[in-house]
């Protein structure tokens, strides 16, 4: 079971190389399920052409949250949620809403709120009681988003970020300091590439229109969000927006009972998760016909 967590052993080691390329090369395999980066799911998808072989991926995502003006009296809920959405498991989750997408007419005062609470995050050992955000999950992961990062605001983006200040045993970990950008230019890596880490940019919008067009273009389709006290226009939103989740005045939530997944045609891949779709994944449909009377036919050529 380690070796199939990790990936194997490296390859320079007796044993060593890729066990997910076993794996998926095995000819008793029937069906693949995979879960991770864009450019491991195609190599998972190819494997499987010549076996003709059902192959479900679960992959990248850069969703948004698009939060309305008349959620200003619920601000500290909004912001709370946003927190969720990007920095649990320190962003290295797919559907993360690492996009913020706010009316201008609220955008300072969102802004400057978020800056705030992200400033105020207690980052430490994962495993220690009060902690709300750990460290990324290797130090290439880490030197990827700081590179990224420091892309990003030769791209004009300005990142707000705390000192982190972590006790002498924590001070070689892997750990980032929880990140608000804003003046985000839309062609910024931030704004439209998927970083896997706690950074989070925002932008504004004046119209809903505008904010749905925002949200949808990115090659991804994994979940997005919406915030608003007119549930009539989360649900108007909701219905177009290009993702196989869209959250209502929330974020990141999910359940056991509900099918999660990309929606098709779209960079973040096909099949589900959860929920009865979920299920069926890992079906393969039998139909079984049978006569009643050993004697009985159609009689379609010869007649009894």
């Amino acid at each position: 079971a380690l070796n199939v967590i990790t990936g194997g052993p490296p390859e320079e080691l007796p044993g060593g190389g890729s066990t997910g390329q076993t794996l998926i090369d095995h000819p008793d395999l029937d069906k693949v399920s995979f879960t991770g980066s864009v450019v491991a799911g195609r190599k998972m998808l190819q494997a499987s052409v010549p076996k003709l072989r059902p192959t479900a991926l679960e992959l990248g995502g850069k969703s948004a949250f698009i939060i309305f003006e008349d959620a200003e009296e619920y601000l500290d809920a909004v912001a709370d949620w946003v927190m969720v959405g990007i920095f649990a498991c320190t962003g290295q989750v797919c559907s993360a809403t690492s996009r913020v997408l706010v009316h201008k007419d609220l955008e300072e005062k969102l802004t400057s709120k978020l800056v705030e609470a992200a400033a105020k995050i207690r980052v430490g050992d994962p495993l220690a009681e009060g902690t709300q955000m750990g460290p990324l999950i290797s130090d290439g992961q880490r030197q990827k988003i700081v590179a990224l990062l420091k892309q990003a605001e030769a791209e004009g983006c300005v990142a707000h970020a705390p000192a982190l200040d972590l006790p002498p045993e924590l001070q070689g970990g892997y750990f980032m300091a929880p990140t608000v950008l804003t003046k985000v230019p839309e062609s910024s890596i931030a704004w439209r590439e998927e970083l896997f880490g706690p950074i989070l940019s925002i932008r504004s919008f004046s119209t809903e229109a505008e904010a749905i067009a925002a949200a949808n273009d990115t090659p991804y389709g994994l979940g997005n969000a919406v915030y608003s006290k007119d549930v009539q226009r989360c649900a108007r939103v909701a219905s177009k927006l290009k993702s196989g989740v869209v959250w209502e005045n929330c974020s990141n939530v999910l359940f056991q009972q509900t099918p999660f997944g990309g929606r098709m045609g779209k960079g973040s891949g096909f099949g589900f998760e959860y929920g009865v779709p979920g299920l069926m994944e890992y079906v393969s449909p039998k139909t079984v016909v049978r006569s009643v009377s050993p004697s009985y036919s159609w009689q379609s050529y010869i007649s009894q």
